[in-house]
């Protein structure tokens, strides 16, 4: 997985246009600390950090992706069990965790980082017409 790309205000001054500089001081994604970072996409300040963050996303994410693919394939059985509602619940659950735990700031990767990782997700299908 890779890590997400969050940088410091001195960090977003220091860019030019679309690379990050490689050192600097960066936030840990997980504990908020600043730090020196030796790699551009490190991402955390350690790797007890790095292992926290990676658990809570692989735990949330089993139970996103299990009621996201009840909505998407099973949707008569989805729309009866208001799993869209379940789904609405849960992200405001998992961000009231961050308020509380975390200080404000948010357990998930940017949705650019997403994209960035996998540029296929924009790619438009474009189908045959029939005739």
């Amino acid at each position: 997985m890779n890590a997400p790309l969050r940088l410091n205000a001195s960090a977003l001054a220091a860019q030019d246009g679309d690379t990050a500089p490689l050192r600097g001081e960066w936030t840990c994604l997980e504990c908020g600390a600043p730090y020196e970072a030796a790699a551009r996409h490190s991402g955390f300040c350690s790797t007890a950090c790095r292992q926290a963050w990676n658990n809570r996303c692989l735990q949330g994410g089993a139970e996103v992706y299990d009621l996201f693919m009840a909505l998407r394939f099973q949707r008569p059985h989805a729309r009866a069990l208001k799993l869209l509602s379940a789904l609405n619940r849960l992200a405001l659950l998992y961000r009231e965790e961050d308020r509380r735990e975390r200080a404000g700031r948010p357990s998930w990767r940017a949705p650019e980082a997403v994209l960035a990782a996998r540029p296929f997700l924009r790619a438009v299908r474009l189908s045959a017409r029939r005739p």
